[in-house]
């Protein structure tokens, strides 16, 4: 049954919605049954208001990835994870244009924090500016922390429809080692050592990897050398911490991705050689963080990022971004309520080299920056079964002026298990400096804005949880591309007038003794008003349903991912189909200190794309041998 609907494609969205939705229902039915044993919450989330909170006191929608979900997921890259999530969507075509929407958003609106490092590119390499996911490894991870809706308030233009945070893992006293080896499909080899220390009041930890695969043909229509587009991948991270007393610590993060791969030159510049590029991230920061009283702490941060691209084949071109940002936070209890505040001065700066294509010229040479000057205010109370949530900010941007964004939330506990919840906020992203400066860009772009409605219904007892989300986001002046709103017929970059989103997402886990069942369905309404066509690259429903069963030493787990069509482009002439995947890993521990893991991605081998003309990978295998003593 499985190899004939995974096989033929039978089994369409339509119907992984109707079996989530019944898995779901299923977690509620038997949510309030007792069990003796209860699901592992994470204690603390921090992207949710910028700093510690308990989970279950946070508003907004948010998941938590742990260290031990990492493991056993076998994933080898921060994509797989976070491409079986409730609300996001993850697409792309080859190593340069991976992209994730956060509840129909543009790629663009999803802001990435590195502990706490701002990390994205003002260049063409991701059209329109964003997070080069491709240049962020998976290793040495402590968690990571998605939050949905619009958190511009929070950490300005950046997210505009949500932010996902990853952490670091930090020191401990002792000495421990580890170290892996990992091999499989496309001649795909990887290489990771790193330990974890402490003396004293100091702690350490650091890891170096390296990786290479052959990769596959990204481009079957096109005729091109080599066949397939590979990659060879070099990372290295580093983590300091100085408890200075009881009240004080500081940390200082650095880390380096280097990224060589191939891609299909499908315009035939080359005479259909791949060409060839060099990615580069480097993110560092050094923080303090200071507990005053039992009411008020802060924490100071100085953080630098830099990402770059070059390419060596003609027409060459090379992309050059920093970003800079010093903030101060406070927290403090008080007034009936907990307040936060903080400060941050940012500044982005961007290079780009002069090139040409067929003999023109298609990009004009740019060295420029600009600054934001922000503060932000916020507070939250508890009236009886009731829960406010007030956070304002202010952004001075050196281009475009002021600007201020807000966000309400309200959450009511109907029940110690049921909680309803309201919000309303507004968001904004302005241009990246290649919008506005470059060949195919303006200076009279305007910033894109949003205003976002959420409501949810959140359920949690004993080893069942499950929320509804159902939210409204309207875009205005959202950026576009193309030749139809620009001048002679020529691509360029434009507003357009209004967009909106309107989706719902279900996601809900139960435990059964010692089997673990996830689930999610997100349904979407991604819309140009301006046109009645749909936004293209987003697929109007999803449907994620995993299990996880340990057995003796051994931990198997399973996901199908049921994606439905999507538009290619903005006249919705070409749809990519729908189509799903099943996805099996296992972990075996071989010792106290040895273990294996093994992950099958696409097991029945379907042929899909994300984008149009783009293959993808077929059935492909990875297994990881790894060394840690406890």
């Amino acid at each position: 049954m499985i190899h004939l609907f995974m096989k033929t494609g039978i089994f369409s969205a339509r119907y992984g919605v109707a079996l989530a939705l019944s898995a779901l229902i299923s977690s509620f039915s038997v949510g309030a049954q007792d069990s003796a044993e209860k699901v592992a919450l994470p204690e603390v989330v921090v992207t949710a208001s910028r700093f510690a909170r308990p989970v279950k006191e946070v508003l907004a929608d948010v998941t938590v990835i742990d260290r031990q979900q990492i493991e056993e997921s076998g994933a080898t890259t921060v994509l797989q994870l976070l491409s079986v999530q409730p609300g996001l969507q993850v697409g792309g075509f080859n190593a340069g244009g991976d992209k994730v929407y956060i509840r129909g958003g543009e790629a663009r609106m999803t802001g990435l924090l590195i502990d706490g490092v701002r990390v994205g590119g003002q260049d063409g390499n991701q059209v329109g500016g964003g997070v080069n996911w491709e240049l962020v490894p998976l290793r040495d991870i402590e968690r990571i922390e998605i939050v949905r809706g619009p958190s511009s308030v929070l950490y300005g233009a950046d997210a505009m429809a949500g932010v996902v945070q990853i952490f670091t893992r930090k020191g401990q006293q002792g000495f421990h080692p580890s170290l892996s080896f990992g091999a499989g499909s496309y001649n795909t080899q990887k290489v990771t050592a790193g330990a974890r220390g402490g003396v004293g009041d100091w702690d350490y930890a650091f890891s170096i990897a390296s990786s290479q695969t052959d990769g596959f043909d990204t481009y079957k229509s096109v005729a091109h050398t080599p066949t397939t587009e590979g990659s060879n991948n070099n990372d290295a991270g580093l983590r300091l911490g100085y408890q200075l007393n009881d009240a004080h610590r500081i940390d200082i993060t650095s880390s380096q991705n280097r990224l060589q791969y191939r891609s299909v030159d499908i315009y035939g510049n080359n005479n259909y050689e791949d060409t060839t590029t060099n990615g580069n991230l480097q993110a560092s920061s050094a923080s303090w963080h200071a507990r005053w009283s039992d009411t008020l702490n802060s924490t100071v941060r100085a953080s630098r990022s830099m990402t770059s691209y070059m390419s060596n084949t003609y027409p060459a071109w090379d992309y050059f971004t920093v970003l800079d940002g010093v903030s101060a936070d406070a927290q403090w209890k008080g007034l009936g309520g907990l307040w936060s505040s903080f400060v941050e001065r940012k500044k982005d700066a961007f290079s780009a080299a002069e090139n040409y294509s067929y003999g023109a010229l298609s990009n004009t040479a740019i060295d420029s920056s600009r600054s934001v000057n922000a503060m932000g205010l916020g507070y939250t109370t508890t009236v009886g079964a009731s829960e406010f949530q007030l956070n304002a900010r202010r952004d001075d941007d050196s281009v475009y002026g002021p600007n201020s964004t807000g966000v309400l939330s309200y959450a009511y506990a109907v029940t110690p298990a049921v909680r309803f919840g309201a919000s309303t906020g507004t968001s904004y992203r302005t241009p990246t400096l290649e919008q506005l400066l470059g060949y195919y860009g303006s200076t009279s772009l305007s910033p894109e804005s949003g205003r976002s409605n959420e409501l949810s219904l959140a359920y949690a007892q004993s080893a069942s949880q499950a929320r509804l989300v159902y939210y409204s986001n309207v875009y205005s002046n959202l950026l576009s591309s193309g030749t139809t709103s620009c001048s002679a017929g020529q691509f360029c970059w434009y507003n357009v007038d209004a967009a909106s989103v309107e989706g719902a997402t279900l996601s809900g886990a139960h435990s059964l003794g010692r089997v673990r069942l996830t689930g999610s369905l997100d349904l979407l309404n991604p819309r140009n008003n301006a046109t009645g066509k749909y936004l293209s690259l987003r697929a109007r429903q999803v449907a994620v349903l995993g299990a996880e069963i340990p057995w003796n030493d051994w931990v198997f787990g399973a996901e199908i991912q049921d994606v439905g069509a999507s538009f290619d482009n903005a006249d919705n002439s070409t749809v990519n189909q729908a189509y799903t995947l099943l996805n099996l890993r296992a972990v075996y521990n071989l010792d106290r200190d040895w273990s294996v893991s093994m992950r099958i991605n696409n097991a029945s081998d379907q042929s899909y794309q994300q984008v149009s003309g783009y293959s993808t990978a077929g059935c492909n295998f990875f297994t990881t041998l790894q060394w840690a003593p406890k």
